[in-house]
């Protein structure tokens, strides 16, 4: 998950700033995405679900709380913690995280 940092330039400052616990929330957020996604009840639901459930623990992870920030997780998630469940996202969707899997790809190749 630290390949979400170079997706999103405000968590290369929130994991500076905060190290373990960052990293802990970027990789605990997109775990959960992933297992909404599992759970069923489609993609807009598993967004709701894991903004809520990181706004309700922001006093301890200070994650910033942008639109950014969770595209940023959940597009990471979807490349490295649960490729599977790329096929509950629209084709369009899936393009753009390809694509962000291959720019990440270069960056750290």
């Amino acid at each position: 998950m630290t390949d979400v940092t170079e997706a999103d330039p405000a968590l290369v400052t929130y994991e500076q700033k905060h190290g373990n616990v960052a990293l802990r929330a970027l990789l605990t957020d997109g775990s959960a995405f992933c297992a909404l996604l599992r759970r069923g009840g489609g993609l807009d639901e598993a967004l709701v679900a894991e903004a809520e459930g990181a706004r309700d623990t922001e006093s301890q992870t200070n994650l910033p709380l942008s639109v950014t920030t969770f595209n940023s997780i959940e597009a990471v998630a979807l490349l490295t913690l649960c490729p599977s469940e790329q096929k509950l996202v629209p084709a369009s969707v899936r393009s753009k995280i390809r694509d962000l899997g291959d720019t990440l790809t270069k960056r750290s190749g």
